[in-house]
């Protein structure tokens, strides 16, 4: 068994929904909306993700762990429409947000479809807390690197028809 470095300090999560796009927050506020009518306490834990939340949270499992295992499968932040402010992390508001009941996530899953979101939950590899903005692909593609890299987020969002 492989021995993992120590954890290194915490890295910055993003949760503010300004840095969304704006029909990609609006779909998330409803789909937050509809969870609470639903009795679900709910927070969105993670919205914009930057290279360094992403390297921190990709080093789990593999450079270092403290119980977590393997957070992410993409190194790059880049690679996920984290980095693009079109997905975002949805918990249950408790002290253990990540062990939600099943019935918190496929609630999750039928709200954020509901409202044209794409939900992790159905994905072979599962992110249950994970939404995305249903008209982009499943994940980002070198059209999408270059769109970022010429124009920023809002070319991006222009594309997936996000603005």
């Amino acid at each position: 068994m492989p021995k993992f470095g120590t954890v290194p300090p915490e890295v910055a999560v993003q949760s503010d929904l300004a840095l969304l796009a704006p029909k990609f927050r609006a779909a998330v506020e409803a789909t937050v909306r509809d969870m609470e009518a639903k009795g679900h306490k709910v927070r969105v834990f993670e919205t914009l993700r930057m290279k360094e939340r992403q390297a921190f949270i990709y080093g789990f499992g593999r450079d270092y762990d403290d119980g977590r295992g393997i957070v992410t499968k993409v190194q790059d932040h880049l690679a996920s429409w984290h980095g693009y402010g079109l997905a975002a992390d949805i918990v249950e508001d408790d002290r253990d947000p990540w062990t939600a009941p099943q019935s918190f996530w496929n609630d999750l899953g039928a709200c954020s479809a509901a409202h044209g979101l794409s939900w992790g939950g159905d994905w072979a590899w599962k992110d249950l807390p994970h939404v995305q903005w249903g008209k982009c692909r499943k994940s980002p593609s070198d059209q999408s690197r270059r769109l970022i890299a010429a124009g920023g987020v809002e070319a991006v969002w222009r594309a997936c028809s996000a603005l």
